[in-house]
């Protein structure tokens, strides 16, 4: 398969959202807004350029962590495969095609350039079974020792 790939950094400008596919599979999503900055020497100032927004689409686990680390204004790093659609919209008395584009996330992280953060490893439902089914074990080979 063919997909295209893409890396955006910027910021976080809805809030996160969570639903669920019919499998029961997490969904989260958000958008974002990234433009580029460039140094006018004529000027001595900075300018902004033009603004681009995504749709975000996280799942399985990237969603649920997704939705307990990323808030609206968050500085991020978003890596994952571009997808694009069509939608006619009403515009006076005629419809116009707009073209919307958004990311399937790999990847979304905070932009450590722009602040700190604290990571925190998340175990999944099988290693965090097997490691309670462990601690019984030794419980109850210890209270048979006893």
């Amino acid at each position: 398969m063919n997909d295209i790939t893409c890396t955006v950094i910027g910021n976080v400008v809805s809030d996160v959202s969570l639903r669920f596919t019919k499998a029961g599979d997490p969904v989260a999503s958000f958008r974002i807004a990234s433009n580029s900055r460039r140094f006018d020497k004529a000027t001595e100032r900075w300018i902004d350029g033009e603004s681009h927004f995504f749709q975000v689409s996280c799942f399985r686990s990237l969603a649920t962590n997704a939705v307990e680390s990323v808030f609206k204004g968050m500085p991020v790093i978003v890596n994952g495969r571009l997808r694009t659609h069509e939608r006619e919209q009403p515009c006076g008395t005629e419809n116009h095609v707009v073209r919307y584009v958004d990311i399937d996330a790999t990847t979304v992280g905070p932009d450590l350039a722009r602040g700190t953060a604290v990571f925190t490893r998340t175990k999944r439902d099988s290693v965090a079974a097997a490691e309670e089914r462990l601690v019984e074990e030794l419980l109850a080979g210890a209270s048979a020792a006893a």
